[in-house]
């Protein structure tokens, strides 16, 4: 029996060391959002009052009584292949009992060990790595930063394409890079889609990109770019996104001008939810694997 106990606020600075050692993109502030809105397992070992990351985490967040969300199942290198992973998993899927529809983003080494637990694919995305700059669109696309009235219709394109209220989570990424918060705007300067962004361990992560065509995607992804501060270290990509592999036109553009691929993801939901709620064809870069 693991004696797996709830993650506290002062345990912040350790479970960021640990996505830290398993060279994750995460900081403190996205382990508070579990906190906030889900809840997150933990195991001590050796060094449970020091700052020693712990032995394995869980996360589960949840937007309404729709959705839930499990990430940051992660497990010390020293501690692996000893069923820490599937324990907590467990943990996870038995606190979420009831809720519709349960989701995470699987890597490719943890899609089939989900597959065994009850999840099915639904969709893919990647991971790139972005460049130092992207031209801006031909003929441009009304572009203006988020405004506290826009927070209605942004929260309601972002609800149509996830299928869930996302609005804490979303309010938190505008407040951790407000320069990068974006919208596109129609003739009556009202919202058409959007673009976040928020810091990150290695770089920072673009994302979620709300649009309803190929110009405004590409339009608020450079612009959203451009506000970013340069690489903080040599050979650092400017930020990171998680293009959705439907994206095809955006992902050769941003290739065509220097964006590398990182890595694949798939999102999975548990048995018996056939997807996610909400249609995700306007959700061009998703707000990141940990949170959907």
């Amino acid at each position: 029996m693991h004696d797996f106990r709830p993650l506290s606020e002062s345990d912040l600075p350790r479970a960021a060391a640990l996505s830290a050692l398993i060279g994750w993109n995460q900081v403190q502030a996205d382990w508070a959002l579990f906190l906030r809105g889900g809840a997150v397992r933990t195991l001590d070992d050796g060094d449970p009052a020091g700052a020693a990351p712990p032995a394995a985490t869980a996360a589960t967040i949840r937007y309404g009584a729709e959705l839930a969300w499990i990430a940051m199942v992660l497990v010390r290198p020293d501690r692996r292949r000893a069923g820490l992973a599937t324990a907590l998993m467990r943990w996870a899927v038995e606190s979420l009992r009831g809720v519709p529809c349960v989701g995470l983003d699987a890597t490719p080494a943890g899609r089939e060990v989900y597959r065994r637990l009850g999840f099915r694919d639904v969709w893919g995305f990647r991971r790139w790595a972005m460049p130092e700059a992207l031209p801006a669109e031909p003929g441009g696309v009304p572009l203006r930063p988020l405004r506290e009235a826009d927070w209605p219709a942004l929260c309601a394109l972002d609800a149509a394409a996830s299928g869930a209220p996302r609005e804490t989570l979303l309010r938190d990424f505008a407040a951790r890079m407000p320069r990068a918060a974006l919208v596109a705007v129609d003739a009556a300067d009202m919202p058409r889609g959007f673009v976040l962004a928020r810091d990150g361990l290695r770089a920072p992560q673009i994302g979620p990109v709300i649009a309803p065509d190929e110009p405004t995607a590409r339009a608020l992804i450079a612009a959203a770019l451009a506000a970013l501060p340069p690489p903080a270290a040599p050979g650092a990509p400017r930020a990171v996104a998680g293009l959705r592999d439907a994206a095809t036109g955006i992902a050769a553009w941003c290739a065509a001008h220097g964006a590398v691929e990182q890595r694949p993801f798939t999102r999975m939901v548990l048995e018996p939810a056939a997807a996610p709620p909400g249609d995700p064809a306007p959700m061009v870069a998703v707000a990141g694997p940990e949170f959907g």
